[in-house]
């Protein structure tokens, strides 16, 4: 049980970390995330994820300028039914820009066969966004076993066709998170976790 106590140790250590130290993070440690990321499962073996880097302070600003615009746009949208906690919930996509790295992880849309015939759950049965989540999962314990800190952001992805043709992004791909990786400023507190029993059933 060594193995899993030693497992177990890393999955509650880390944290989603949003406050960063401006070093940058080497390119050969960055690398050594990514191959972690590349051992994950993934459906088929097909291996359709895609890592994409972004360390330049122009670009991470443009992306983030992007999503704000698509936010505003939105909440302007549905004005009237607007509360002051959305408006703070949707200020909370573009903070990524500050991170010495971002990690974009992109999977391949299902085949067109597929959505034909499958409509809404051909993207479940493809397996391809999973496959890419399961990667992302691999990144961030890898970071924190570095040293580094991580957060995964999903929000952003309401600007996902406005943020495509920033990152060079297929048609045929979509992007499945970012990842906003560099050294911790400081290490967050736990949060509290549900009780197993509220989150676990057994069919016997």
């Amino acid at each position: 049980m060594t193995g899993l106590n030693s497992f177990m140790d890393l999955a509650r250590e880390r944290r989603s970390v949003r406050d960063f130290l401006p070093d940058p993070v080497p390119h050969d440690l960055m690398q050594r995330l990514i191959d972690a990321a590349s051992w994950a499962p993934s459906a088929g073996n097909r291996q359709d994820w895609e890592f994409i880097v972004v360390e330049s302070a122009a670009a991470k600003r443009e992306l983030a300028s992007a999503v704000r615009k698509r936010w505003d746009a939105l909440l302007a949208k549905a004005q009237s039914g607007t509360t002051e906690s959305l408006k703070n919930y949707a200020s909370n996509f573009d903070w990524f820009a500050n991170a010495p790295a971002l990690v974009a992880v992109t999977s391949k849309t299902p085949a067109d066969f597929l959505e034909e015939l499958l409509g809404g759950t051909a993207s479940a049965v493809s397996g391809g966004r999973l496959s890419a989540a399961m990667a992302a999962q691999n990144l961030m314990l890898s970071a924190h076993a570095a040293g580094l800190g991580s957060c995964c952001l999903t929000g952003p992805l309401a600007a996902q066709e406005e943020m495509k043709p920033i990152l060079g992004i297929s048609r045929r791909r979509e992007i499945v998170c970012l990842i906003a990786v560099g050294r911790p400023l400081h290490n967050p507190p736990a949060p509290v976790r549900k009780p197993l029993e509220k989150i676990s059933r057994y069919i016997e």
